[in-house]
This record gives C-alpha cells, structure tokens and sequence, in this order.
C-alpha cells in the first residue's frame, strides 16, 4: 500500500511540475485580447482593501454570461490586489497555470476512479493490474495537460473562466463518481449524503464561474450510461415492455425538442450582431469540430491562433464542398459510438465526451465560430483514445514496442506548448505569428496595427488597420482607427475614406469593438483629434438612432453624443441628450455625473441639486455604486452654495 501511495505521489508531483514547466516561456506574457476590456480597463477591479463591499464590486464587475462569472472575476481582482497593479502579469498568468496544474491532477483522479469502475464491470479489462490503471491515468493526464490546445485556457489570462470552470466541474464528477460507486456497495449513510452534496456544491460553484458547467449533467449522464448502465435505476429499463419504452422515449424526445426549440428562439436575437445566421453557424461547427480533432490528433504550431476569424462560414450544405462529408463523418462518429455503448466502453466514452462538451459552445448560440479553448475539457475525450488504442494495439501484436506512440505523442505534445507559450512571451511576438500564420485574420491585422501605432509607426499602422477594414467590411472601428491615426498626423483624410466609414456607421454591425473605437474617438476629439469632432457629431446621432431597441447601448450613444454636443458649445442640446439617456437606460450612471457638471459650471445648483438627488436613487440600485464619485460632487455643490 505504501508504494502504490508513493508512485501516485510520484506521478502527481511529476504532473504539476510538468504543467508548469511547459509553460514557464510565457509566465510574463502580456494582457492580449478581452484582457484588456476585462481586466486591464476594468476600473472596479483594482480594489485597494479586502473589505466586502469591495470585494463584492469587483466579483459583479463583468457582463460575461447570465451570471457575470463573479468567482474568476473576483480572483482577477485579488490578482490585482497582491501584484500591487497592473504592470506585472506574472501574478495573473501564474495563478492560471496553478489552476491548470489542480487540473491536471484532477484529471489523474477522475481516469484513476474511472477506469477501476471499468475493470470491475468490464470482463475484457480485468486482467488490468492496479498498476497498470495508474500508470494509464497518469499518461492521460499528461497527454492531456501538455497538448497545445490547452495554452488558451492558461496563457490568455481572462480564459481563467474556463479552467476554473472546469476545475469544480471535475471536482463535481469526482464526488459524484466516489458517492455513486459508494452507493452501490452500502446503503445510504452520511458519507454519500455529504458526497452528493458536494457533487451539486461544485457544480454551483462551476456555474458561477462560466457557464458551461451546466452540461454536468450531461457528463452524469454518460458516466451512467458507460460506467453504472447494470444499476439501479438503469437495470429497471430491461423490465419494462415496449410500450413503456415506447412511452419514456418519446417524452425525453419530446422535452428535448421543446427545450431545443424555446432556447434556439432566446437566443436568435444574438445572431443581430453576428456576419452568420443560425443555420450557417449550425453548418459551419461540424467542420470546426473536425478541425479541433485534427488539432488535437495531430497538432501543428502553425494552424493554432488566438483568433480563428479566417474560417470560411458555411453558407449551404455543399458551400464549402467539405461540409457535407464532415456532417456525414461526425455523424457516423457519434452514431457508432451509441451502437458500440455497452461492447466498447471506453470508444464510446472518448467520443461521446468529445462531442458533449461541445453541446452549448459549438452549436445554436450565437457565439462567435471558433476559439481553442472550448476544448479544454473536450480534449480528454480524443486523449484517453490515444492511449487505449495504443492498448488494443499491443494486445493485438503484443510487442512493447508499441507504447512508444504516448511517448511520440508526449513530445510532440509538450514541444509546441513551450513553442507557443515561448510566442506569448511578449506582444510582438504574438502578434508576428499571428499574422504570419492567419494573414487573413482580421483581428490579427487590427492587432499588428494597433502595436505600429504604439510603436510609433503610424503609416504602416494605417496599412494594417486598412487590411483589417478589407477583410470585415462589416465593422467600422478599423476604419476609425485609420482617421484617428490622420488626426494624430494632421492629415486631411480622403472623400472616399469618409464616405465609406459612414456608410459602414450607417449599416454595418454595431460590436463591442465599434463601441469601444467611438468611445475612444469622443475621449481623443477634444485632445489629439480635433478634427474628427464634425464626424463624431455625424455619427453619433446615427448611432443613437440605430440602437433604440437596446436601452443599453441607446444611453451610452447618447452619452457620447452629448459629450461632442458640449464641446461645440451646443449646451442645451447636451442636456437634452442627456436626459433621454437617462431616461432610455437610469442604471447607466455616467450621464448623471456629466449633467450634474454641466448645471455646476452653468451655476444652476438647484438643478445640480436635483439631478444629484436623482443620481443618488439610481446608486442604490446599481451593481458599481460610485459612493466617492458622489460624494465629491455633492460637497462641490454645497462649498458653492454656501460661497466656500
């Protein structure tokens, strides 16, 4: 007993310093992509105590998903909290690599607990020795922390979601596993109570962190299916005549189909802001998901990217030819995989778990088309059939030799992770090998031009950004960013150039980065970029027009609206736009604040007095009180009425 614990031990310790090591080149990487917006400018993040209402704010910060993902998004904050900022990331990327790490053995817990079920059902594994079941645990568990597709959901710092999701997500099937196995060997007792308990804890937990974890069930299910099909409640199906079968069939299609169609109808009203439809991202995923698995069979440094924008959208069943034969492949997948459910377990597990762990991220909601780390947990499944046809392999030929493919595998693995984590180490270096390899990523030109335009490098800037407008003629913010690069150079831009930056303002798809690109426009029309004040003063009341039906982004364009107003020295027009901000969305606190200025510097204080009274209402309600901000205007107000 006392050596099996040590090589467990072993294995672990080699494990966790295994994930670290492979990914030790981009420990000091940079904040790239939805770092910035989530993490960098997220100003209710830098907490400077650890009381409640802070920690709090900070945890409720993000829009992510239903339920604003507070659990990892609290942790970015304590990030910023003992890293003392901003400037270092090694505290960031070092926590997600830890989590990665907890991962890694968890998987190593839940292969352990997997495969001794197995060979206690399963005639054909019995002869399999408690070694042997460690030893394969183990090598899954590497494969599965070392392969490339993995660096995603570690180096890219706000993708914490996802590895912390999963991490209570195999902590739930551990415990559901443990109890469940309990359950069939004793009667109930508290140890299986507290077990299941803890199963549904963590699964709450995993919500909390991205939302994905309610496919656990799901996970349950399979494990059932595949682990525990000869208990109760499942070995009761054999009892019941065709008819009731009949009957339990059709309800579960039924409720399934119900379910399918009511969730398809709340989420069609995200593909308004999406270049596909429904039915194109629906073709489209089959070959996304046959690109995953030959990224993950077959793993090349250079088909991996951050972005993934240059995937071609499927618009038919034969556009492009290769949808169709892909649909056909994955459907026999999953359908050999259902036939082959009780004669070949483990086949069917790896498949079936592939494809359930794409359920709600490659399927009907209107999210964009691809990113790697959606198979973070779905990798395992193409992993553990890695090493068990390695194990039918040496079966048939019996030669050792043969394990020698985990092996090949394994390095081929851990070479490009560090190679990739090594391209994170800095933001040139992303950003070269991302347009080299994606040249046709749009993302990655925009990417390329905003790092020339740091650098100083504004002509070659313009040019990227120019690739950038090219290749999404839908969005408008890379033309932007040429004119407020003019700006900076006092250049005047070109008919053409304005002509079809407004007709994109016009029609073009209104995204977080088109907000983003004008919110940074108004800020700089008063400093470096004066002479875009008059197509601000355009657009923006276009926008304004165009966002109507969502209160939201309504109050916002008005904001900003106002704000170029003022600094025509158009006041009273200000106001007015102001004011149907607040009425079209009250919880957007920024246009109370500018009011309440406005009337300050017009030394109308009743009215200041008024709309901070109104402001102070709203606060209550609001998930980002401004308390400070408030107090601050509400003691200018009274120094000035009292002639301080």
């Amino acid at each position: 007993m006392k050596s099996k614990s040590v090589t467990i031990l072993t294995y672990a310790a080699i494990l966790v310093a295994s994930s670290m090591l492979v990914y030790l080149p981009g420990i000091n990487g940079p904040f790239v992509f939805d770092d910035i917006a989530n993490i960098v400018t997220n100003d209710f993040l830098r907490i400077t105590d650890l009381g409640l209402e802070s920690i709090r704010r900070a945890a409720f910060s993000s829009d992510f998903g239903t339920l604003n993902r507070p659990i990892p998004v609290l942790s970015f904050a304590l990030n910023y909290y003992f890293a003392d900022g901003l400037k270092n990331t090694f505290q960031f990327k070092f926590t997600n690599v830890l989590i990665h790490s907890i991962n890694s053995l968890l998987i190593f817990w839940f292969m352990l607990l997997a495969l001794k079920r197995l060979i206690a059902i399963d005639k054909k594994f019995s002869t399999i020795s408690h070694k042997q079941v460690v030893l394969f645990s183990f090598v899954i568990a590497l494969l599965w922390a070392l392969h490339p597709i993995q660096l995603t959901s570690v180096l890219y710092i706000v993708q914490r979601m996802t590895s912390m999701s999963a991490m209570f997500v195999l902590l739930s099937l551990i415990a559901y596993i443990k109890s469940r196995t309990m359950l069939i060997e004793n009667s109930i007792s508290p140890r299986i109570i507290i077990g299941f308990s803890a199963a549904i804890l963590f699964s709450v937990l995993g919500l909390f962190s991205k939302e994905n974890a309610a496919l656990i069930p799901v996970y349950i299910l399979l494990i059932e299916l595949v682990l525990f099909s000869q208990e109760k409640p499942w070995r009761f199906w054999a009892t019941l005549d065709n008819g009731k079968r009949f009957f339990v069939i059709t309800v579960l299609v039924v409720a399934i189909f119900v379910s399918t169609v009511y969730l398809i109808d709340y989420f069609s009203a995200g593909y308004r802001g999406r270049t596909f439809t429904l039915v194109e991202r629906l073709l489209t995923e089959p070959r996304i998901l046959m690109f995953y698995l030959s990224l993950i069979f077959l793993p090349r440094i250079n088909a991996f990217g951050i972005y993934h924008d240059d995937i071609p959208i499927s618009t038919s069943i034969v556009t492009p030819w290769s949808t169709l034969p892909t649909v056909g492949v994955l459907l026999l997948l999953v359908s050999l995989s259902i036939f082959y459910l009780n004669k070949n377990r483990v086949f069917a597990f790896g498949v079936l778990w592939f494809f359930a762990c794409h359920l709600i991220e490659s399927t009907f909601l209107p999210l964009e088309i691809a990113h790697e780390h959606r198979n973070y947990l779905a990798s395992l499944g193409p992993v553990i059939l890695i090493v068990y046809l390695t194990y039918l392999a040496f079966l048939r030929i019996r030669n050792k030799k043969v394990w020698i493919v985990p092996v090949l595998f394994l390095a081929l693995f851990s070479a490009n992770t560090s190679l990739r984590a090594w391209h994170w180490s800095d933001l040139a270096s992303l950003t070269d090998f991302e347009v080299r390899n994606h040249p046709d990523s749009a993302r990655a030109q925009a990417s390329l031009g905003s790092m020339l335009a740091e650098a100083g490098k504004l002509n070659e800037a313009k040019l990227a950004f120019r690739r950038a407008a090219d290749l999404r003629p839908y969005e408008v913010t890379d033309l932007i960013n040429i004119l407020i690069i003019m700006s900076w150079q006092k250049q005047q831009p070109d008919e053409e150039l304005l002509q079809t930056t407004l007709s994109r303002v016009r029609t073009g798809l209104i995204t977080s980065l088109t907000t983003q690109a004008i919110g940074y426009s108004v800020s700089c029309a008063s400093k470096n970029c004066a002479q875009m004040q008059g197509e601000l003063l355009e657009w923006l009341p276009i926008y304004a027009e165009r966002t109507k039906r969502n209160p939201k982004r309504h109050a916002f364009f008005r904001f900003l609206y106002a704000r170029m107003l003022l600094l025509d020295n158009r006041k009273q027009d200000a106001i007015d736009n102001l004011q149907l901000a607040i009425k079209s969305y009250p919880k957007y606190l920024h246009p109370y604040f500018f009011l309440t200025s406005i009337y300050i510097q017009s030394g109308d204080l009743d009215k200041a007095e008024k709309t901070l009274n109104v402001l102070v209402r709203a606060n209550r309600k609001s998930m980002h009180p401004r308390d400070k901000e408030i107090k601050i205007l509400s003691n200018k107000i009274q120094s000035l009425k009292t002639g301080g």
